[in-house]
């Protein structure tokens, strides 16, 4: 998808951390963006910032691991812009811990965040794209996702999961004039999870502020 100047964004996990660079840029190529995650507050703060950028924007509170509120969240889209041509699942969560010291619900709730709501989100969005002949998939993994690293072995997994999911997903959109891709970002220094880690991090003794 080339020319996205009046297309229609559904943008999950837009209230913080990299989602409202994503709206922005997406914003400054003139796309209208539907923002989703849990804080109202914070993605109605996002919205009024993007409607600078002349583009509609709104605020769709919704838990992306509860069916309802992920059918919801669509439909009010839908209802809203008409269409649904761009879905970024970005929205995900990550525990540092050891494996054998997660709880078997912190474990669930991962999986059902990073994994199971962009395929389930991105099931409610793909017939009317398909119907459309028109529509992509963006899924925001990980470096995580291609190489597990200490403390993260339940994230490692969501996200190599969703790296080989979009690339079955690709394959099967082939020539119908929808597409899926997926991003793997590595750590980023000024926001996302590991930029709040690193900031809530106890300092060494004698290491440099």
């Amino acid at each position: 998808m080339k020319d996205l100047k009046g297309k229609n964004a559904l943008l999950t996990g837009g209230s913080m951390g990299i989602g409202p660079n994503i709206a922005r840029v997406l914003a400054r190529e003139g796309v209208n963006i539907a923002l989703s995650a849990r804080s109202e507050d914070k993605l109605k703060a996002v919205a009024a910032e993007l409607e600078s950028y002349n583009v509609r924007a709104i605020a769709v509170p919704a838990d992306v691991t509860d069916p309802d509120s992920r059918e919801k969240m669509v439909e009010k889209v839908k209802d809203e812009f008409g269409q649904i041509d761009l879905l970024i699942n970005n929205a995900g969560i990550e525990w540092l811990s050891s494996f054998n010291d997660l709880t078997q619900a912190e474990i669930e709730n991962m999986i059902q965040t990073n994994l199971i709501a962009p395929l389930m989100i991105t099931r409610l969005v793909l017939p009317d794209m398909l119907k459309n002949s028109s529509g992509h998939i963006v899924t925001i993994s990980s470096l995580g996702g291609k190489k597990g690293s200490p403390y993260s072995a339940t994230y490692a997994a969501s996200k190599a999961g969703l790296i080989a999911w979009t690339s079955s997903l690709r394959a099967e959109l082939y020539n119908t004039g929808v597409s899926a891709s997926v991003v793997c970002p590595g750590f980023i220094s000024d926001t996302g999870m590991f930029a709040v880690y690193n900031k809530k991090a106890p300092k060494i003794a004698g290491e440099s502020k």
